[in-house]
């Protein structure tokens, strides 16, 4: 008995099913032993209700031997039970086509409380199939399973029934049964007026007459058959399949002929071997590849290119060495007291407005942003309107029964609507703050909605409502809501903009003075020690205001301690004489004169001699050493 199972797709839907078990037109008799079309689309339908993949499991099968209704049914029955289905809701029919039967089992996928079991399904349907064949007494029909089989049913407790399986296991699995060809094939070719069961027996014929793959093919051409490799070559490298003259598939060459799919390869390499022309290697000659002719553009290119071979390479003139640059540390300390200033400066030149640190989204993307941030504070305001709207029908109902009123109803809805009322000017209130921090007129969110209210509570929550009564509105109407936040983004923008001018006005005349600042300080800290243009530009920074550090390190006197001692110049620096007179009151030249000496009285009276006096007494803590 040969059993197969299929799963039908929900979306697949119970018609084509049903089609082709109730109604084949190629059976001689259809016999429904349980179940009806209704009830296969209505089990459908529930399984669409509740979103499942798969709505039905097909079992078909059909036994060697002629089997009795009433026999169907049972192995129907344990077949069921071995998926642990339920067998009061099974769709049972038998088909009668060439003398023979056949039954076609359908299953619901939901069992109401657990879906049919799919676990190794194909084996243990098998497994209940060999043993009805064992119990019927019919010749046991081998399969792809029976080691899993034969190792099952030991562990249930039926070792002779199993060792009876067990003779069917073949010594290699090359030699287990495979279909020649699928159900859907099957019917594929039906449907185009091929009988694949007859072309199969044929193929497998004509392969046990034919000596060779040459005679084969030579049969196949005989019947209008042709045999061709596969079109996955990638994936199954030498798999043949052979086809009519129509192009319809028959089948795989191995499946059909029952050959292996080894020797098969070995077959093609002999065919291929065989069919190589005979080549005489002393003859033959190489192909020569003739290529097309140039025209002149392309002449003159190629003859300009031999030309240039024989020019000599031109080297290109690489620049001189950079040495390093070597500086006295008061030259660097007061570098690097420049470079800081510098940056300091530009901090302030690239200073923004607050304003311009936020992002400013186009007007389509942030009113889409803001529709989709209101949502759920609308969704809470209209829920909590539809609550308070069936609390007041129902007082009003109730204040038009006088029944109601009489039995304390009407008085006991009237004050579920005022504690209703009070929720819905809560959730309003939340709404409105909720809408105020989305456009960003409110700086926190919303608080969170306050679950119990009393009548303390009212009077404020009013006064929310009066004060907002326009943002209420825009809630309420969304047309309005379109209008008001398409103006709010207008006034947002003009804001802004409005902001970052004024700004931008107020921190002008900073940013010009310190570009100013900045631009001095670069062409200082880029001239040349002891040079006439820092002595320009130390006059020019010194009119400003400067940092304490700054302006001691250019009060320093520069001096050039490289000048020979017989050059006689009269330039200084114009912060000289501020060191001078320093030096003249450390020495004590501005009170007692009994420990200085005449030579020292006089270096220290004339500043041409005071440079040649402090490099003498190595005092050179005061000057900048040239680079």
């Amino acid at each position: 008995m040969i059993v197969k199972e299929s799963r039908i797709k929900t979306r697949s839907g119970a018609r084509p099913l049903s089609r082709h078990v109730l109604h084949g037109a190629k059976n001689e008799a259809i016999r429904v032993l349980a179940g009806s079309d209704w009830l296969m689309r209505d089990h459908m339908r529930e399984a669409k209700r509740e979103k499942l993949t798969y709505g039905f499991r097909h079992i078909a099968f059909n036994p060697a031997q002629a089997m009795s209704d009433t026999q169907l049914s049972e192995f129907a029955g344990r077949l069921c039970l071995e998926l642990k289905g339920d067998s009061t809701h099974m769709t049972l029919v038998i088909h009668q086509k060439n003398g023979l039967t056949h039954g076609h089992l359908i299953l619901l996928e939901w069992q109401e409380d657990h879906v049919l079991d799919s676990q190794f399904s194909w084996m243990r349907l098998e497994k209940v199939a060999r043993l009805e064949e064992l119990r019927l007494g019919h010749a046991l029909v081998p399969g792809r399973h029976d080691k899993a089989i034969a190792k099952a049913l030991h562990k249930q407790g039926y070792h002779h029934e199993a060792e009876r399986v067990e003779a069917l296991i073949p010594a290699s699995d090359d030699l287990k049964p495979r279909a020649a060809y699928t159900a859907e094939a099957r019917r594929m070719a039906e449907r185009q007026g091929v009988d694949l069961a007859t072309r199969k027996t044929l193929v497998a014929t004509l392969w046990s007459q034919s000596d060779g793959l040459k005679s084969f093919r030579a049969a196949l051409e005989e019947h209008a058959l042709t045999m061709r490799e596969g079109d996955r070559k990638d994936t199954r490298p030498g798999a043949h399949i052979i086809e009519d003259e129509n192009g319809t598939l028959i089948g795989n060459f191995t499946r059909l002929t029952k050959v292996r799919m080894a020797d098969f390869r070995k077959l093609l390499a002999e065919e291929s071997q065989n069919n190589l022309p005979l080549r005489n290697s002393l003859t033959s000659r190489p192909k020569i590849i003739k290529h097309p002719p140039l025209n002149k553009l392309q002449q003159a290119l190629y003859a300009k290119k031999w030309t240039e071979v024989d020019k000599p390479v031109q080297v290109l003139d690489t620049p001189d060495k950079r040495y390093p640059i070597i500086r006295s540390i008061e030259e660097a300390r007061f570098r690097r007291l420049l470079l800081q200033t510098i940056l300091d400066k530009q901090v302030i030149v690239d200073q923004q407005a607050s304003a311009m640190s936020t992002v400013q989204l186009e007007k389509d993307v942030a009113l889409v942003q803001w529709r989709k941030e209101l949502s759920p504070y609308e969704k809470r305001l209209r829920k909590a309107y539809k609550r308070y709207r069936s609390a007041k029908k129902a007082v009003e109902d109730a204040s038009r029964n006088p029944w109601s009123r009489i039995t304390g109803k009407h008085r006991c809805l009237k004050k579920d609507l005022e504690q209703v009322m009070l929720i819905f000017l809560e959730v309003l209130r939340f709404a409105i703050e909720g809408l105020l921090y989305v456009v960003r007129l409110r700086s926190t969110p919303p608080d969170p909605v306050r679950s119990v209210l009393t009548e303390q509570d009212r009077p404020r929550l009013e006064q929310v409502k009066a004060n907002h009564d326009e943002e209420f509105t825009v809630l309420a109407n969304p047309q309005k809501r379109e209008e008001w936040l398409s103006k709010h983004f207008q006034t947002q923008r003009q804001l802004r903009q409005r902001l970052i001018y004024e700004w931008d006005k107020k921190h002008r005349p900073e940013k010009e003075q310190a570009r100013l600042r900045i631009s001095l300080l670069e062409s200082l800290l880029n001239s040349e020690p002891f040079s006439a243009e820092r002595a320009s530009l130390t006059n020019l920074i010194l009119q400003m205001p400067l940092d304490e550090n700054l302006f001691l390190a250019i009060q320093k006197p520069t001096i050039n301690l490289n000048q020979p001692d017989n050059v006689k110049t009269n330039h200084f620096p114009v912060n000289f004489l501020f060191f001078w007179k320093r030096e003249r009151s450390a020495m004590g030249l501005m009170g007692s004169r009994q420990h200085i000496t005449g030579t020292d009285f006089t270096a220290a009276l004339l500043p041409s001699s005071f440079c040649n006096w402090v490099f003498r007494h190595k005092r050179a803590d005061h000057c900048i050493f040239p680079s």
